[in-house]
């Protein structure tokens, strides 16, 4: 992990325990609401508007009622066996399924239908995302020990099996009204239960006295957690052989097997891109254990090897 990522990370920590500016107070659903936010951006490109972000409690029979009709229901793991909940309401489900398949969100009206296991496996990488975010935004905030820890177990598309496999208590809700797309013409809603009784606890700190061996060794598994946590967030990459331009009678015409022309110096220069077509180095094609692979030059020129 490089010294500016640590940093990276120790500053969102620390600034999550600071006061904020402004008239609206750093409520829980204010910040469930950055980070649902800040999940759709970062992965989906998917703009968000929070209209509004609620907190309230709520009984195990009430819960069914918070949430919208035909809502996608991700059970979660949570710290000391709790377990939470994410109802996605049909809206929001629609408009991440849309940007995942198609890159963009349909109309405004959403036909009401049953959610499927398919749905719940293309939702499962953004709800985890949202707890993390979550979790990095109330580090220093007494809120992480009921908020913090949860993560995706299994899937409801529907609400009556949830009095068997819900403790009878009482649940803190964070529920968040949403706007999809630029112009946030679709509405959709999400919501989170958890025990309203947090069974987690108080990260660490870092800065204890390093004269206590005790808080030294605390301060150096509160950074392995965070490396772990950094340096397993998965990042995608492509190698890019080439770019052509055809007519789109050629493009329409080509056949397995076709024949599509390539420079000549696609074989020593693979363009290694990130998100967004950003470049991140140069490449070599060649082989490993009979499979095609890419060398990767660690090069900072775009136009150098």
């Amino acid at each position: 992990m490089t010294d500016t990522a640590r940093q990276t990370v120790l500053k969102r920590k620390t600034a999550a325990g600071r006061p904020h500016g402004g008239d609206a107070p750093r409520s829980p659903a204010r910040l469930f609401g950055q980070a649902v936010a800040k999940s759709a951006q970062d992965m989906l490109n998917l703009p968000i508007a929070v209209i509004e972000a609620v907190e309230l409690r709520a009984s195990l029979a009430e819960l069914p009622e918070r949430m919208s009709e035909r809502a996608l229901l991700a059970v979660m793991d949570g710290p000391d066996e709790a377990l939470g909940l994410v109802a996605l309401s049909s809206e929001t489900l629609a408009s991440l399924i849309e940007v995942q398949t198609t890159g963009r969100i349909g109309a405004a009206e959403v036909p009401a239908r049953r959610p499927t296991r398919t749905d719940a496996a293309m939702s499962v990488r953004f709800v985890d995302r949202i707890m993390a975010e979550l979790e990095v935004t109330l580090a220093s905030d007494a809120a992480i020990t009921w908020a913090g820890g949860y993560r995706y177990a299994s899937f409801l598309d529907d609400p009556r099996p949830l009095g068997l496999m819900l403790e009878d208590i009482a649940y803190r809700v964070l529920h968040l009204t949403l706007g999809f797309g630029a112009g946030g013409a679709r509405r959709g809603t999400i919501m989170l239960a958890v025990p309203a009784e947090g069974r987690g606890r108080m990260p660490d700190a870092p800065d204890r006295a390093v004269s206590d061996p005790g808080a030294a060794a605390v301060a150096a598994e509160w950074g392995e957690r965070i490396e772990a946590a950094v340096n397993g967030a998965e990042v995608r990459i492509e190698a890019v052989l080439d770019r052509v331009s055809l007519p789109l009678a050629a493009v329409l015409a080509l056949r397995p097997g076709a024949m599509v022309p390539v420079s000549k110096a696609a074989l020593s220069r693979v363009k290694i891109e990130g998100k967004g077509h950003r470049f991140v180095a140069w490449g070599r094609l060649g082989q490993s254990r009979g499979h095609l692979a890419v060398r990767v030059h660690l090069s900072l020129q775009e136009d150098g090897e």
